[in-house]
């Protein structure tokens, strides 16, 4: 169909103009480093990125020091005599920025701590008027991409169905609490018309898919779901079909 044919083209520019689209500048990319100030008795100082380094140095209360960049939960931060360790990303909440307020890295962490993270979630909606329920794992090799596998199973009055697919998702903003997406895949789907009707043979086609969603995050590392996907499918028959579907579910981050 002409009208399908136009909504996967535009998808398609869509995905490849956020792909080339600049990432969003955070705090430890900006022209000026942040400098913040400890506000605590001490903070110990990794020699890198993780719990197996050893502790070398230790931060004074009163003591300036400047975040230099950001790996999931860990920081990279350099004191005014030079030195250059790791800090725990917790323990910035005990520092103070030259307003005097505690810095927010709600939004930085959010972005950057689940990258190189599986995801698996469980959504439910209506698949062209048939109810659906479908699963997905998925894993964040970077902030902005995912790779996912779907299984789906939709309930209809005249057929049930299920779906297995993979795609690839993009979110151009992923610091964002309410965060969109766009998302391609392709995979195979079976119908299993009801025993009631004439032509009761099982049917599989292949299925592409265009979606357009977004994440609202509860917290850090749990949110809930919301996405419109266009299933073409792709029949052996004269015409091929179109489906769209609306989901709702909740994903969570391991």
């Amino acid at each position: 169909m002409q009208t399908t044919g136009n909504t996967i083209t535009a998808l398609v520019l869509a995905l490849g103009a956020c792909l080339a689209m600049p990432v969003q500048a955070g705090w430890f990319d900006q022209a000026a480093p942040l400098v913040v100030t400890v506000d605590r008795a001490y903070i110990d100082v990794y020699s890198g990125p993780g719990r197996g380094y050893p502790i070398f140095h230790a931060l004074e209360k009163g003591e300036q020091i400047t975040l230099l960049k950001s790996r999931t939960q860990w920081i990279k931060v350099q004191t005014e005599n030079g030195t250059e360790g790791w800090v725990k990303r917790e323990a910035m909440l005990a520092t103070l920025d030259a307003t005097g307020q505690t810095p927010d890295f709600s939004d930085a962490s959010r972005a950057d701590s689940v990258a190189g993270s599986f995801e698996v979630g469980a959504g439910f909606g209506d698949f062209g008027g048939a109810d659906s329920t479908t699963l997905t794992l998925g894993y964040r090799f970077t902030q902005h991409l995912t790779i996912e596998a779907r299984y789906a199973q939709q309930a209809g009055k005249f057929s049930d169905s299920e779906i297995i697919a993979g795609g690839l998702t993009h979110q151009p903003f992923p610091d964002w609490r309410v965060s969109p997406y766009i998302g391609l895949g392709a995979g195979r789907i079976k119908i299993h018309p009801s025993a009631t009707l004439v032509d009761t043979v099982d049917r599989e086609d292949s299925v592409l898919q265009a979606s357009l969603g977004t994440y609202v995050y509860l917290s850090r590392r749990f949110f809930m779901r919301l996405d419109y996907t266009n299933h073409y499918l792709l029949t052996t028959r004269e015409n091929n079909d179109e489906v769209n579907e609306w989901r709702v579910g909740f994903n969570v981050f391991f």
